[in-house]
């Protein structure tokens, strides 16, 4: 990866693409976490990209590529939340149809009640507790890591996931949600 962050930081449009191409579906997956709709996702990684792009000149160095991309989905994540489009919102099942993944269709229904369940009680967190607990559970960024992605203090971090988690189990708790 390191070979095209240099060509794309040199300019190549090539070597970017195949950057987006190796990142999008992990910053795809971070921004949803924040916004929770797949459209609204998959319009903030696009700008996510074009950010990148236009500014990719000022990277330092390649070993801060992601951690770099990342600060800048979760900065156009968390602006886009607090910006008017936030009203705009379309419930999860009006997104899509469920699609036959391999397995028996009530098992798959099933799953996904329970993702449609999860996604309620993430969108009742604060976009910064959503950005905290996605990086840390889903990208399975260290704490470290998070509070260099975000330009937080290491004890902010600590402080945002613990209480992301301890709001999620008394809501877990309170809705009876399995």
């Amino acid at each position: 990866m390191n070979t095209f962050i240099t060509k794309a930081r040199d300019g190549d449009q090539k070597a970017f693409g195949r950057l987006v191409e190796h990142f999008q579906n992990r910053i795809l997956s971070v921004v949803y976490g924040i916004v929770g709709t797949r459209h609204d996702a998959e319009d903030i990684a696009q700008d996510t990209f074009i950010k990148a792009y236009q500014s990719i000149g000022g990277l330092k160095t390649e070993a801060a590529f992601y951690s770099w991309l990342v600060r800048i989905a979760i900065n156009t994540s968390l602006s886009y939340k607090k910006s008017d489009h936030e009203s705009q919102m379309v419930p999860l099942d009006a997104i899509e149809e469920p699609v036959y993944q391999g397995e028996p269709p009530d098992a798959y229904m099933e799953k996904q009640a329970g993702v449609e369940r999860l996604n309620v009680l993430l969108a009742e967190l604060s976009p910064e507790h959503r950005a905290v607990l996605v990086l840390r559970e889903i990208e399975e960024l260290s704490y470290e890591d998070i509070a260099a992605v975000l330009g937080i203090p290491l004890g902010t971090v600590k402080s945002r996931i613990n209480h992301a988690r301890e709001k999620l189990r008394l809501a877990v708790k309170e809705k009876g949600v399995r």
